[in-house]
Order: structure tokens, then sequence, then C-alpha cells
């Protein structure tokens, strides 16, 4: 068997199909659940990731991926497992080596054109990408806007991936709908601002640019499969999120440029499934200044979300241009424009991330925990907390709590202990 069986082999694999050759699963969040293969148990504590390809068993912690999950389960060797997989993939398998293959007489055959299946990002590498956090600069600046619990909602709900091909980089993964490991972009931020790094020498590159450049560093080849993805006329890419589209089919969709300005959306905004295109996608072509054309390349970012309302949220001053995209892809998808930040009348340009992490944004979130507080006069420790558990989880943070404390401790008078224990005036205003 070569390695390129092997690898073919791997990029075949969906580990729920190979799972559920042998039980049942059952959808349970973004994973599924079944009772585990490896022991006995009343209840399903064997959780597979479809996105990640691995398995983890909570109750006697058996974990793998699809390769180890035969070999265990089926009590094979390694290749004996890849062999398996390719046999249920229908994946023929070379058995012999280029130089004991008997030669044949070239044949002519007729030419036919045929669109070559699009090349993907091995999933072990994806994986492998899915750590250093406390390193990752972008995970830094998260950490100043929220709660630890919800930055790591954040990092496992988008893939946020670290790169160490610049230091504290992130790695923004395209996922598609079928968990299709499309694109990697590596990223660097500053990690109090938030603020991208540019200047001279910016910090912005592909996953497989990065590693042919640091195999040509090293002086060593390049992985086959990073050669053929780097080789592909187009590369396969989507919009960034995509994979979130089929948790709520009735949810619209919100789409902005930055795939920052789409993760921290996610936690001010829930009502939409937050994606980004990952930049414009498109050029003004005549005089006037408008869109002639939108590149099919960028129509079929679009083409999954057809049927679905969608939402374009465009950074400030590019309204009207959005707007006009948003004729131009109308056959795919109802799409409208929200010029949110044009009505607030900003004197500097800037995205929807800017004002949601600005501190006019943050007054406005500590104002809505104080009014929440005032209008239900939570008369035990629960209630409150149950008021605080809502308002974190849309993006205010332990020192917004103490702040608006402070503030109706200073304005309002109460009777009991303390501020959870009732208001004077339960109809009191802010």
């Amino acid at each position: 068997m070569t390695a390129q069986n092997i690898q073919n082999i791997k990029n075949a694999i969906n580990i729920i199909d190979v799972i559920g050759h042998f039980e049942r699963l059952r959808r349970k969040g973004r994973n599924y659940v079944c009772k585990c293969l490896f022991h006995k148990e009343n209840t399903a504590s064997f959780t597979v990731n479809k996105a990640k390809g691995i398995y983890k068993c909570f109750g006697c912690g058996a974990s793998g991926d699809a390769i180890k999950f035969i070999q265990e389960h089926l009590k094979k060797d390694f290749i004996e497992a890849v062999k398996w997989l390719g046999e249920f993939y229908k994946i023929p398998i070379d058995e012999t080596t280029k130089e004991s293959q008997p030669r044949k007489p070239a044949r002519s055959k007729p030419q036919v054109t045929q669109t070559p299946e699009p090349v993907y990002i091995p999933k072990d590498l994806f994986n492998a990408s899915l750590h250093c956090y406390a390193e990752n600069n972008f995970v830094k600046f998260l950490k100043t806007q929220f709660e630890p619990c919800i930055v790591e909602m954040l990092i496992e709900k988008y893939y946020i991936g670290s790169s160490k091909y610049y230091p504290g980089a992130v790695v923004f993964w395209q996922v598609d709908n079928c968990d299709n490991i499309r694109y990697g972009k590596i990223m660097g931020y500053d990690p109090e601002t938030g603020k991208r790094i540019k200047g001279e020498f910016p910090q912005l590159t592909s996953v497989t640019r990065a590693i042919i450049n640091n195999c040509t560093k090293a002086e060593i080849s390049p992985p086959d499969w990073a050669l053929q993805y780097d080789k592909q006329e187009t590369k396969p890419q989507v919009l960034f999120g995509l994979h979130l589209i089929s948790e709520d089919l009735g949810k619209p969709i919100a789409i902005v440029e930055s795939e920052k300005t789409a993760i921290v959306a996610s936690v001010f905004i829930p009502g939409f499934i937050w994606l980004a295109t990952g930049g414009k996608g498109y050029e003004k072509h005549n005089n006037r200044g408008q869109i002639n054309e939108v590149p099919e390349l960028f129509r079929d970012k679009f083409k999954p979300l057809a049927g679905r309302n969608v939402v374009l949220f465009p950074d400030l001053g590019a309204v009207e241009d959005w707007r006009e995209l948003a004729v131009k892809l109308s056959d795919i998808a109802p799409v409208t424009v929200d010029d949110y930040l044009e009505k607030l009348e900003l004197a500097e340009k800037c995205d929807l991330c800017d004002f949601l992490t600005s501190d006019t944004a943050r007054r406005e979130l500590i104002d809505d925990y104080k009014n929440e507080l005032i209008e239900q006069a939570p008369q035990t420790l629960p209630e409150g907390l149950a008021i605080w558990e809502q308002c974190r989880a849309n993006g205010l943070m332990a020192k917004d709590l103490h702040q608006a404390h402070n503030e109706i401790l200073r304005d309002y008078d109460f009777d009991g202990e303390g501020l959870l224990i009732g208001l004077k005036n339960k109809n009191i205003a802010a």
C-alpha cells in the first residue's frame, strides 16, 4: 500500500459513516452520541465529533480517529484497518510499488475533459491546530471582551486554531456544511486592540502556503497533499462559519467581511448565524464605481445559503457597494443590507466589531443589565444569578457586573442586606 493510497483513504473518511456502521448514532448539538462499543453502559457516553473526525468515551476513556476505532473494535493493525476503510469506501488499493508493476504498452485514449475533484486539507492538520490558546493573540483579545467560558465556546464553535508561522498567530478555518476542511487563513493580531498586524510586513498567509514555505526553508519536500492543493487553479474556499448553517434552519444568516467581526457579533447579537466572506471578493469595474459583475467564485460561496434569509452588514461607508452586491445575489437567496453603522453617524471608518467592542456599546450593555435588575427586582440570589448568566452570554463581563452593582447601590435605596435582596421600589426607572 502506498503513502498516497493511505492519504486518499484518510481524506475520504467520514467518522459518522464508520462508527454508524456498527452502532446507531443520534445527534446531540454539533456532536453525535451512542452507547460505547468498548464497555458496557446504560447511558450513552460515547461522543463523536464529525468535524474533527474523532471520538471520545467519557465512561472508559477510549478515544481516537476512525482508523483507531477500526483497529480497536475489529482488532486489526494500522494497515489492516486502513485496508478495511478502503474497501468500505470502495477506494482502489495499490498493493505494489511502481518498480514491480509490469509496463504496459501505451494506448491512445480519447481525451475527456473533466473537472478534477477538489483537494481538501487533511483533518489531522486541522486538529493539530486546535491548541496553544495561551499564546494565541486573537484569543487573548477575545478574553478582553468576554468571560473565559464564552471564549471557550467561541473557540469550539468557530474552530479557532493556532499557528507558529507568526508569533501568536490565529488560524481561521473554512469548514463547509459537509465538514470538509476547505481553507485555512493564518493572521496576526494585536492581543490588546484586536487590530490586524499590517505595516510593511503584514501577517497574512494560508496554511498550505505556510507549510510549503517552511519545507522550502528546511530544504525538504512538502507533503503531496499540500502541493496538489496549491496547484489547484482555484482554491475551494467557502464562507467562514458555513459549518454552522444547519444548526438552526429557521435562523437568518448575517454576513460580514471579517472573521473577527463574525465571531464577536455572534455573542453581542445572537439572533443570527454569523458568517464572513473573508474579504470583499469583488471589484468595481466601470468608471462610475459600480459593480458590473460578481465573480462566479464569489457567488459559489453563497450558493449553500439558497432559500435562507440573508442580511449583509457592511463596514462603514460600504453600504452602497453591498446593496449592489445584494441585488446581484438575489437569485440565490433573499438578501438585504443593514445600514446599522451608518445610522450611528460615527466619525471614523470602522466595522461592526469596532463598534460592538467600543466603550459606547459596553456602556449600553451595562445599562441593559441594570435595567433588567431594576425591572425584575430579584428577591433571591438564584434569581439574580439567572439575570447575570443571561447578560454574560450576551457579552457582559464580571467587571461590568461590579460596575453596574456599584452604580445601582450609589443611586438607589434598598431593603435587606444587598443588591440582590430586593429593590425598595420595583417600578423605579434607571
